[in-house]
């Protein structure tokens, strides 16, 4: 998504109205356990990777959130794969500023084929990056 808009402000909450996403916003870093970004234990929060850069700023800001959870049904980014090229993402920050995103594609990849330095890059254009799990279900490992 390009950015429409430039802050430097943190994120507190996401808007995306053409799929009916309203959730507030918290900074998480790494998981210790994997290695991986740290992302919510509940359905209903979206999480920004605090060490990348904010919405706005040069880069690639992630916010992640689950599709879903067993425990507790549907998440916020249940429906991130109705989006639609043009669609308008907005986010809300602590110093009260918004900033509009336009979405530009939606991609889908295998876990082990991210292509993590673009998702995560530190330079370059503003980009918003949303993340969740897609796909099928495998029972046996009990992920997306």
């Amino acid at each position: 998504m390009e950015s429409l808009e430039r802050t430097s402000a943190q994120p507190l909450w996401i808007r995306i109205d053409s799929i009916g996403v309203a959730a507030e916003v918290n900074p998480y870093g790494i998981d210790s356990r994997t290695g991986q970004m740290d992302v919510p234990d509940n359905v209903t929060e979206v999480g920004w990777y605090e060490f990348g850069p904010s919405p706005g700023e040069a880069g690639s800001a992630v916010l992640a959130a689950h599709v879903d959870l067993a425990s507790q049904g549907p998440g916020v980014f249940f429906d991130l794969q109705s989006i639609d090229q043009g669609d308008v993402v907005v986010i809300g920050f602590d110093d009260g500023s918004t900033q509009r995103f336009a979405v530009e594609a939606r991609t889908t990849y295998l876990k082990d084929e991210l292509p993590l330095e673009a998702i995560f890059s530190r330079s370059g254009p503003s980009v918003l990056t949303l993340i969740t799990c897609g796909g099928g279900f495998n029972d046996t490992a009990a992920s997306y």
